[in-house]
């Protein structure tokens, strides 16, 4: 069965024949974007039409929720997770609102009311329950709860309210979920498929393990399925010189990509990541004002200096190195024509703070938790421990991974934790954060181009 939150739906053909992922698509979905900012079309591609069927395991309820599989929280015109936008137009009975959908509910409790629902709703957020490792550095000092829900967090639950990462251009990820907790197989394909199996225990409350088989095709899925903006208004962003879109993503830049390719620590590394809208870059010939601010954007990302500052996982007070780092928006974002880490990083450029950096993000409505490191008495303070939760390690609190930039324009809100509802907040806050500097231009520019995606 196909969810459909608002919105419409349109097939395209896109070729015809056997399709490996070095060729054209037989089939590319292109669904019109009429959530958040519509600002125009979003487009899915997969090899063989792997996914416009609808009827393998992902869509599959293997659940006791009633909830649609794993498009539940994963809309293909949503950019493969969903939006608060949406979400808010659906009666408090959808059973993406029961359980984790739910601000404080537990399995098996049926929601009637909106302002149960408050995360999913107003940022896109779903419930995390997680626990401090055993054998940790550090335990729980003290926390707030804003829901005041009747189980109050303990060290071994505590609730964190987190966007759902794309399903889609996972054959790009470093990393699986964002705190990395998947990791538990030496492969990428391998974490997804455990995390295929989790997400239906947990997210479905399915009442046993999915078959091997069922993880593989749900996996394989994931790993063939690539979204990107491909229309603007009426600007096509896959013409004229552009190469925007998904099937661009699927047939050039995936077979090209490695893991740990352009790695900013070691020699070689290039900075300008991103090179599909070079035809609209400062000294071409774009082909309207639109264009041409996504062309400038492409080199703002590309060549703007940024002082990367006491950023913890870089350099920060437990790194190899304290120094301040001269980079770009790739230095982090540094996975060609995608904008991932190519290798595993997890940083805290502040978003897990109760109070981010100038305070232009939106985080009042979240928890706020006080750990405190055993061997020292130090203590930090947090709306979500991220990383901590998976090491055990106080100097990890805080952390998440660098998430991929594609399809951006079709999954408001932004960051783990939805704070920031557009991507001019984001800009803005890496601007404030960073000391950038970013002129009034550079930022309308770098928005335009990171729509474009």
């Amino acid at each position: 069965m196909k969810r459909l939150i608002g919105g419409s739906i349109v097939l395209l053909l896109a070729g015809l024949g056997t399709a490996t992922l070095s060729s054209a698509p037989t089939r590319a979905t292109v669904v019109t974007n009429s959530d958040a900012d519509a600002i125009g079309t979003t487009e899915t591609a997969a090899p063989n039409n792997a996914f416009s069927q609808q009827t393998g395991p992902f869509f599959k309820d293997f659940g006791t929720l009633g909830r649609f599989g794993c498009e539940e929280c994963h809309v293909e015109r949503l950019g493969w997770s969903v939006t608060a936008t949406a979400a808010s137009g659906l009666p408090a009975s959808d059973p993406l609102f029961v359980f984790d959908g739910s601000d404080c509910l537990p399995p098996g409790v049926p929601n009637t009311s909106a302002s149960n629902s408050i995360e999913m709703r107003n940022f896109g957020n779903t419930r995390i329950e997680l626990g401090i490792p055993q054998g940790a550095d550090f335990g729980l000092a003290g926390s707030s709860d804003p829901f005041a829900c009747p189980t109050a967090p303990t060290a071994s639950n505590l609730r964190m309210y987190r966007r759902p990462l794309p399903v889609a251009n996972a054959s790009f990820i470093a990393n699986v979920m964002w705190d990395g907790r998947e990791e538990v197989t030496p492969t990428i394909f391998g974490d997804l498929k455990h995390q295929a199996n989790t997400a239906e225990l947990i997210h479905a409350q399915a009442t046993s393990s999915i078959s091997d088989a069922d993880q593989t095709s749900i996996a394989s899925f994931q790993t063939n399925l690539f979204a990107a903006q491909v229309k603007i208004g009426n600007l096509k962003l896959d013409a004229r010189g552009g190469n925007g879109g998904a099937v661009f993503l699927m047939t050039a830049v995936a077979p090209a990509f490695s893991l740990g390719m352009n790695d900013p620590s070691k020699p070689g590394f290039n900075p300008a990541v991103f090179t599909i809208y070079q035809s609209w870059e400062p000294g071409r010939t774009p082909s309207n004002a639109q264009a041409a601010a996504i062309g400038r954007g492409e080199v703002v990302f590309n060549t703007k200096l940024i002082r990367i500052a006491s950023v913890p996982g870089l350099n920060g007070p437990h790194d190899a190195s304290t120094a301040p780092i001269s980079g770009f928006c790739g230095s982090c974002h540094n996975t060609p024509n995608v904008g991932s880490h190519s290798t595993s990083l997890f940083v805290d450029i502040g978003v897990t703070s109760p109070s981010p950096t100038l305070g232009n993000l939106d985080v009042g409505h979240l928890p706020i938790y006080w750990f405190m490191e055993t061997t020292t008495g130090n203590t930090t303070v947090v709306t979500d421990p991220g990383r901590g939760l998976v090491t055990g390690k106080f100097i990890d609190i805080g952390k998440t991974k660098v998430p991929g930039l594609r399809n951006l324009a079709a999954r408001p809100p932004y960051f783990h934790n939805g704070s920031a509802p557009d991507l001019t907040t984001v800009v803005d806050y890496h601007d404030r954060r960073f000391s950038i500097g970013f002129s009034a231009q550079e930022k309308s520019d770098l928005v335009a181009f990171l729509q474009a995606l």
